[in-house]
């Protein structure tokens, strides 16, 4: 997907929470502003422990789910692999029978 997509489309689909305008984001006003919106959201009013402890919650089969999608490729690209599947794309590479965008 090449198409861009404008700050207005990102913020009301929720992609981006908020808009920061400093006019540059080098601007100490910038960080300033960032500071600013994290500890409101995450300020004293809010348990650091308690935090953590349900983001993991969260995360966790997110987790487990790509440990396991791991595993699984690794096993998927040997397979190609004792086939001679990338050895005979690189033999084709090599004599050149097939082009390559590098």
């Amino acid at each position: 997907m090449s198409k861009r997509i404008s700050i207005e489309e990102l913020v009301q689909t929720g992609f981006v929470n908020k808009v920061i305008d400093v006019g540059s984001k080098d601007s100490p006003k910038f960080l300033e502003e960032v500071l600013k919106e994290v500890d409101e959201r995450l300020g004293d009013h809010l348990n650091g422990e308690s935090l953590v402890g349900i983001k993991k919650l969260i995360q966790t089969p997110m987790r487990e789910k790509l440990d396991r999608q791991g595993v699984e490729e690794v096993f998927a690209g040997m397979g190609r692999f004792l086939k001679g599947v990338p050895q005979e794309e690189f033999r084709k590479i090599a004599s050149g029978e097939k082009k390559h965008k590098l």
